[in-house]
């Protein structure tokens, strides 16, 4: 049941991102995110106040709002490289959440893997090398690091891997101190705030445009409350960093599937490569690793 969680939230994120990038060629990246945050708490709210809650206040701030920050800041920057770089090859950049999450996690929460299950985040890191590399030849998979330092989107990218490793282990910090639905509205109504105080003028010229394609926000805001709840159910019931790793894999191998039928991005034999050694990451963490 854990890791159906897991695979159920990674598929819905990885159909978030496809529907994100669709809706970039409507709108501007601020008015998505404000839209979303609207959709969240539209959800969170009803869910809310459809039945109790509670909130120890002075323990939850301080990661509360620093959760809000970040998870603003590394939204932006998502939205950004997905707007300047292929979703192929941005996408599997997240392949180092994982890593990040089990260091931090290890560190924040106690969650400490077994040597198994850091080989098996190594080999996803590895595959997702070999999306970038030239050919299947060591060196130039080694080289691909090269593309990360030099495109911005990568390096975006890579940033929001590392935020986005936080931001599960603040969640599940928080969750301490709050419920799932509480903490979900708290954040979402943050997020909207900030966004909202900065990009005012922008959202209200872009409104006809919002209108005329209500249809795709909607299901991209819906595709997202989904995958949102789909991972804050997931960490309450394993490790993060496992987590992490099962819903990145899927998602790099969903961003090659949805790059080439939606927006006619090569699939090469290097890609090809890079998903089986990505699944056998996986296997490592899941089985190899006794989980």
């Amino acid at each position: 049941m854990i890791i159906f969680i897991c695979i159920l939230s990674g598929i819905f994120w990885s159909m978030f991102d496809l529907a994100r990038k669709k809706t970039l060629q409507k709108i501007q990246p601020i008015s998505i995110l404000i839209i979303f945050s609207l959709g969240q708490i539209i959800f969170f709210s009803i869910w809310t106040f459809s039945g109790s809650f509670y909130i120890h206040f002075q323990e939850y701030l301080v990661p509360g709002l620093l959760l809000i920050i970040i998870s603003v800041f590394s939204a932006l920057l998502f939205l950004k490289s997905l707007e300047i770089s292929e979703l192929s090859l941005t996408i599997p950049l997240l392949s180092f959440t994982p890593l990040f999450s089990a260091i931090i996690s290890s560190i924040l929460l106690g969650e400490n893997l077994n040597q198994f299950q850091y080989i098996g985040i190594f080999i996803i890191i590895f595959g997702t090398m070999t999306l970038y590399s030239k050919s299947l030849n060591l060196f130039d998979i080694l080289y691909s690091f090269k593309f990360v330092i030099n495109d911005t989107g990568a390096k975006y990218m890579i940033l929001v891997s590392f935020f986005w490793s936080l931001a599960p282990i603040l969640d599940k910090i928080c969750f301490k101190y709050s419920p799932i639905n509480l903490h979900g509205l708290i954040q979402c109504f943050g997020a909207f705030l900030i966004l909202m105080i900065l990009n005012q003028k922008k959202i209200k010229k872009e409104l006809f445009l919002i209108s005329k394609n209500y249809k795709l926000i909607s299901i991209t805001v819906i595709i997202g409350v989904t995958a949102t709840v789909l991972q804050f159910y997931a960490i309450t019931l394993t490790f993060v960093s496992i987590m992490e790793s099962i819903k990145r894999s899927i998602g790099q191998i969903l961003s090659i599937v949805f790059g080439k039928f939606f927006f006619n991005e090569s699939i090469t034999l290097n890609k090809i490569f890079g998903v089986i050694i990505l699944s056998y990451g996986v296997f490592c963490i899941l089985y190899l690793g006794n989980y």
